[in-house]
């Protein structure tokens, strides 16, 4: 099914942990910015705060999946 995974010797790049840390790193950026902006969002009252608080679970969700699968990847292909 799935070949062993490839183990990248030390000053080798690993270019999907690389990507995965990219992704995990926006997700990162994309949380914190929704959270910056979640005090100002509450003030107004033309806001949809119910739709805003949903992008922040979302933007958790996502930040959780990304991590996780950054150290997945690590811990099977050992390329840190």
């Amino acid at each position: 099914m799935d070949s062993a995974p490839i183990r990248t010797g030390a000053g080798e790049r690993c270019l999907e942990r690389e990507r995965l840390l990219r992704d995990w790193t926006e997700c990162v950026r994309r949380l914190a910015k929704l959270l910056e902006e979640h005090p100002a969002t509450m003030k107004s009252s033309e806001s949809n705060l119910a739709g805003f608080e949903e992008q922040i679970r979302l933007a958790r969700a996502a930040e959780t999946e990304a991590c996780r699968a950054n150290h997945r990847h690590v811990d099977s292909h050992d390329c840190v």
